[in-house]
């Protein structure tokens, strides 16, 4: 989480478009402009709460995402689960892009 807030602070400070490319589209950008949304929606997924999970990334202005058959594989270790959890949020807490 450190390295995420130094991110967070170097970033405004970049002057060539090159430098702020670098992190356009990364966990590191979408930790820093939806942190904590992040954090709550993973935390519900997490604990099994998917309906909240996705009431919250909606509510939120995110785009929601599929969580049908969402759950922990049987055989998942405990952080790889926290790592999906958390790859999960951001495509839920995320805004969708417009299609067309």
């Amino acid at each position: 989480m450190k390295v995420l807030a130094e991110i967070a602070d170097i970033y405004p400070r970049m002057t060539s478009i090159h430098d702020s490319s670098l992190f356009d589209g990364s966990f590191a950008m979408d930790f820093i402009n939806h942190g904590d949304k992040i954090i709550y929606c993973a935390m519900y997924l997490y604990i099994g709460y998917v309906n909240e999970a996705t009431n919250f990334a909606k509510s939120q202005g995110g785009g929601g995402s599929d969580t049908k058959d969402w759950g922990r594989e049987k055989d998942e270790d405990e952080i790889e689960w926290i790592r999906r959890c958390l790859r999960q949020a951001v495509r839920m807490v995320k805004p969708r892009k417009a299609k067309g």
